[in-house]
C-alpha cells in the first residue's frame, strides 16, 4: 500500500478566534483517523490578520476517508471551514 501526506487547512470564523485549541483538537482528530508517525501543525498567515491552521499527517492511501476527516475538523468550535489543501505521495 502507498502512503500519502495530507495537509488539512482549517479557517477560523474570525481573526479573534484562539487558534491553539483548534490546532490541538485537529491534531487529535487526525490521529484518531489513523495517521502514521509524527504529525506537524503550523499557523499560516492568509491576509488582513487572518491565519489558518495547517495540519500535516501521513496515512495509508487505500481505505482512507480524508474528506470525512476534514469534515470532522470543520465541526470544531471556531472553525468556519476545513479542507484538504494538499496531498503528496510519500516516497520510501
Amino acid at each position: 500500500m502507498g502512503k500519502a501526506i495530507i495537509t488539512f487547512k482549517l479557517m477560523p470564523e474570525s481573526v479573534d478566534v484562539d487558534l491553539e485549541p483548534i490546532k490541538e483538537k485537529a491534531m487529535k482528530i487526525a490521529e484518531e483517523a489513523g495517521s502514521i508517525g509524527q504529525m506537524q501543525s503550523k499557523i499560516e498567515p492568509i491576509a488582513f490578520g487572518l491565519k489558518a491552521v495547517m495540519v500535516l499527517a501521513m496515512y495509508e492511501v487505500e481505505g482512507g476517508d480524508f474528506d470525512g476527516t476534514a469534515a470532522k475538523m470543520g465541526e470544531i468550535e471556531g472553525v468556519q471551514s476545513a479542507e484538504i489543501a494538499k496531498m503528496d505521495l510519500a516516497l520510501g
